[in-house]
Order: structure tokens, then sequence, then C-alpha cells
């Protein structure tokens, strides 16, 4: 492959992911936008479908910054809304709806809505072949109108039921969803555009490719509740769409940019990537540590006092007592629930209170059970912040979070 090759495919690459996101995108935009007695299925007959009682709107989406919509993009994205339409009867007809909703290059003059004319143009394809003796270049066309068997009366049924709606630019269109989101919620800007977007993304994702239809439907009041500001769900969508560098500071600014807050329990869930050593945890926990642990303040007042809680799903008991081992070896005083050997787990001593006298850097589970208990014995607000390579620990969302996916060590510890 030569580098022309090379970065036309990253070109294609990054327009097929853009498209998706896209897609998503507007996808919440239906459900925002759905009354209470509409549902709304994505990745049904198109893109998604809004239904309410016998009615129903069919939208696919489209989203081509680089190419204007032409009769043979039109007649790619109808012929198979055209098709389905003839399958229903007269009177089923009536029930459908249509909708091409999209961005392309330079919307200026281009028709919303379609004439029997107009249709009756777009379903002819031309196409250019080689006579195989002469090598001579010809024209053939077709006409999808006799090949679909539809009578004139048919496409003018068809584009009485038919809507082009052309939307914004990526970004601006991002903007409008965020926006949504905002008002839907009742937010201030940041935590739509910080917590709510990324658990709405998320949460369209996990819908669009869910197996059965009735997985993939919702209602604006059952997705809303979903993606509530308890949950920030960052997915690796969010990291491939940013650098390292902007997709780590984007999250920094938007949690963990602030003064401490005193009155808060930490969870901190590390699973990092296979590739990371137990030399890379142990620094990113001292790193952690350092930040968010008040034990070496020797004035501040027991109320205010705050160190983190840890739990590393991903390593096994021998690792576990290797990095407390290094911990305690560099003089950090931790707690892990047992008082001595042999002792039974109990979140009292978990919490031990940290003071001049014990200085207690760090709090250690070493399950989820462990994790549930204390999540449940602490008395402060509770913030639970996941660092994860791609599969987070399935935590009740009542409980405050954040989920953050992370490629290394390092790049955890430019976050937190």
């Amino acid at each position: 492959m030569t580098n022309t090759d090379a970065l036309e495919a990253q070109r294609e690459a990054t327009a097929t992911i853009r498209g998706y996101m896209y897609q998503f995108d507007a996808s919440i935009l239906a459900v925002l936008s759905a009354t209470k007695s509409q549902t709304v299925t994505v990745e049904g007959v198109e893109d998604f479908d809004v239904l309410e009682g016998e009615n129903h709107t069919y939208g696919q989406v489209k989203y081509y910054e680089a190419q204007k919509l032409t009769d043979s993009t039109l007649r790619d994205a109808i012929v198979p809304m055209v098709t389905g339409f003839l399958r229903y009867s007269a009177t089923v007809r009536l029930t459908k709806k249509y909708v091409l909703y999209g961005h392309f290059k330079d919307s200026t003059n281009v028709a919303t809505q379609y004439g029997l004319a107009d249709m009756k143009r777009v379903l002819v394809r031309s196409q250019y072949a080689i006579d195989p003796e002469t090598k001579v270049r010809f024209k053939t066309t077709t006409n999808l109108q006799d090949s679909m068997n539809a009578s004139d009366q048919d496409l003018t049924d068809f584009c009485d039921r038919f809507t082009v709606v052309l939307s914004e630019p990526f970004d601006t269109h991002r903007s409008q969803v965020i926006e949504a989101l905002r008002i839907a919620l009742d937010l201030a800007d940041d935590e739509a555009r910080y917590y709510s977007y990324p658990s709405a993304f998320s949460l369209m994702a996990s819908l669009s490719s869910a197996s059965t239809k009735a997985a993939r439907t919702t209602t604006r009041n059952d997705f809303l509740n979903q993606i509530k500001p308890n949950v920030a769900v960052y997915s690796a969508w969010a990291l491939r769409r940013e650098s390292e560098i902007g997709y780590c500071k984007m999250i920094r600014e938007a949690h963990f940019a602030g003064l401490n807050v005193e009155s808060h329990d930490r969870f901190f869930i590390i699973d990092l990537p296979d590739t990371e050593t137990l030399d890379m945890l142990t620094s990113l926990v001292r790193h952690i540590i350092g930040a968010w642990s008040s034990h070496t303040s020797r004035s501040r007042p027991a109320k205010e006092r705050y160190a983190p809680f840890f739990f590393f799903p991903g390593i096994g008991p021998e690792d576990l007592i290797q990095l407390k081992t290094r911990l305690m070896d560099e003089r950090y005083r931790i707690t892990d629930g047992y008082a001595f050997y042999g002792a039974a787990f109990t979140t009292e001593h978990l919490l031990l209170a940290q003071t001049t006298l014990e200085p207690i850097a760090a709090r250690i589970v070493a399950d989820g059970t462990q994790l549930l208990a204390a999540l449940d014995a602490s008395v402060r607000r509770r913030l639970v912040i996941q660092l994860h390579a791609g599969k987070p620990f399935s935590i009740d969302p009542k409980f405050r979070q954040i989920s953050v996916p992370v490629l290394s060590a390092a790049m955890a510890s430019k976050i937190v």
C-alpha cells in the first residue's frame, strides 16, 4: 500500500466512524424529541423508528460532509424506503412516514420535499460500461420504478409521506444534542457536556447493538432516567475521537481540577491493561494518594480528613499482597479491613479514622463484596472513579460514579 493509499484508507475509516457517531447523536435527538405516547426503536426498519400506536415514522441518517445530496445519493437512501412502502396496503401506507435526516456538503437550494416528477427522475439510474469487444465506453440506464413495479400513484403517495431534514455539521450537531440534554435534565452546560452526554452516547451504542427489537426500543422518560448525572460514563468512542492529551485534559478539567472536597469518600476502581506491570500500578497508586489523601496534614480537623479507597479487580491475591507490602515499606499507613492475621473483614477496621497519630493514606479492599460493603458503610458523600481497560466493574447507579477508559497507568495519572 502506498502512502497515498494509506491516507485515503485513514480518511475513509474516519468518515465511517464519524458517520456512526452522527447516527447515534441523531438517534439521541429523536428520543429526546419523542412525546409521552411515543416509543423509539433504534436499528429497526431504519436507523431510528418513532412509533405511536399505528403511526410510524422511519428515519434514516446520512452524514456526508464532503458529498452533495445528488440524485444518486438520494436514490441509494430512498430505494429501500420505497420498496418497504410498496409492501403495505393502501390503508396501512397512510400510517407511515419516512425521513432522510442528514448533513451534506453545500445544502444550499437542496429540496426537502419531492414531487412525482422529481421521484421519477431520481429513480432512473445511469451507468457507464465498456464494451468488451470494441472497448468503447457506453451509457446504460435502468428505470427502478419499473423494476419495483411502482405506479405513478404509488410514487405520489410515497412523496406525500417523505421528507428530507437537513441537519448541521458534526460539531454543531453534537452541541445541539448536548443542549437538548441540558434542557431535558435541567443541568449546567458542563454537567450535560461531561456527564450526561457520554452516558447518553454509551446508552445509545448499547441500545443499537441489542439483539432484539424490544431491547432496542426505549421511551424519552426511560432514556433520561438511565443517564441522570449520577453516572458519568466515558466510552472508547470518546478516547478515539480525542487525542490522548485532549482526552485526559477534558476529563481532568471536568472532574479533578477543583480543590479536594473533604466530605467525599473517593473509591478508585483500577483495572489497567494487561501490558501494565505491578510497578506501574504501584506508581499510579502513589500518585493518587499524593493527590487525594490528607494523611500528611498535621493541622486538618478530623472531620475534614480523607483517604482514597482502592479496589483492583484485575490483579490476584499475591500481587495485591505485594502492592500493599510496597506501600507499607514506603511508610504509607493503610487499612484493608483486617485487624490482625486471621481476623474477619470488617468495615469498621477499613474505615478507621485518619489522625495525626494514625495517618492513614489509603484503604484497600480485596474484592467486589468488600467494595460494596465499604460503599454502604460510608457515611460521607461517595464518588466511585473507575479507571479501566474497557470493561468497567458493575456498580449500582445510585452511587455517583465516573467511568473512564484508559490505555496505561501513565494516562490514568494524567487524568487524576
